[in-house]
């Protein structure tokens, strides 16, 4: 199930609703096989939900019905949430520790305790099979709705104006979090790099040696930025915690923020080069290289 445009599509339109399509059934397949799997089976659900309305961000500006579709995908992924965000918690702050020793951060274990303890509840409280079947039924009902999408324009036209206006807020996104160093900023500009990488995938064919290179850039950025986000949150979920010895929870946070800086200053850097090209220069260069593609699209 390629995740791309092909130049066998006869229109925008079909590739729209070919990798739809093609993302909503292997959602639908993961939960049909989760059987007892079903954090697996959640994990596989928002990736593909997270992709489609990455595809539908890329259409935007030619798809009347984007405002209504982007909340259906937005509210599937959004109910499996929960237990998947509990888990990451859990997996950066073993990083965390792991990266620090055990003298680093004092005796972690109560911290990592009420993290579990908490993944638990989220467990009994959440009936992860109903669920499942809930956002299959969502899935069912978009894969009909998918079959009339219709775009109003045509060509590289269909994707132009989204491509260059997420790729110009993952720009300013990156300039206001380089420049002033805040949670909040890192994690808006790690929601549009990671559309950018996703553009990246489906533009791929146009030109794949250098779009591949490009996308790998933009996915390394992307893995920063989530990380980052994590240790956020989990140094936002630390100062939270009731009877956590406060040297501890000190020696964590200090930790927390140690990484932090390290990965804004790696993923700065990673930036520079990935949104080099001002905007406008990167959509006029995509275009010309559609253009040549539709031409051939194999001339080596």
């Amino acid at each position: 199930m390629a995740y791309r445009v092909k130049h066998k599509d006869s229109e925008a339109t079909a590739s729209l609703r070919r990798i739809a399509r093609d993302q909503v059934t292997a959602a639908l397949r993961s939960i049909d096989h989760a059987n007892d799997d079903t954090a697996s089976a959640i994990h596989e659900v928002r990736r593909r939900c997270k992709k489609i309305r990455a595809l539908l961000r890329l259409v935007r500006p030619s798809f009347d019905g984007y405002r209504d579709e982007n909340a259906a995908f937005r509210d599937i992924a959004a109910t499996l949430g929960p237990m998947r965000d509990a888990d990451i918690l859990i997996a950066a702050f073993d990083q965390v520790v792991g990266a620090a020793g055990a003298e680093g951060t004092g005796a972690p274990d109560p911290i990592r305790a009420q993290l579990h303890a908490r993944r638990e509840e989220l467990e009994h409280e959440a009936d992860s099979q109903a669920l499942l079947q809930d956002a299959r039924e969502a899935l069912t009902a978009a894969l009909q709705r998918i079959e009339h999408w219709q775009l109003s324009r045509t060509g590289f036209g269909a994707f132009e104006a989204g491509l260059e206006s997420t790729y110009r807020r993952g720009r300013k996104a990156m300039r206001t979090a380089c420049r002033n160093g805040e949670d909040a900023a890192f994690h808006a500009w790690r929601k549009r790099c990671k559309e950018h990488g996703f553009h990246l995938r489906l533009l791929r064919p146009i030109w794949p040696g250098p779009m591949r290179a490009e996308h790998d850039c933009a996915s390394e950025l992307g893995e920063l930025l989530g990380l980052h986000h994590d240790f956020a949150v989990l140094a936002s979920r630390l100062r939270a915690m009731p009877g956590i010895d406060p040297a501890m929870a000190e020696a964590l946070s200090d930790r927390i923020a140690t990484q932090q800086e390290e990965l804004a200053s790696r993923a700065c850097s990673l930036g520079a080069r990935l949104y080099a090209l001002p905007p406008a220069a990167l959509a006029k260069s995509w275009r010309r290289r559609h253009a040549a593609w539709r031409r051939d699209p194999d001339p080596c």
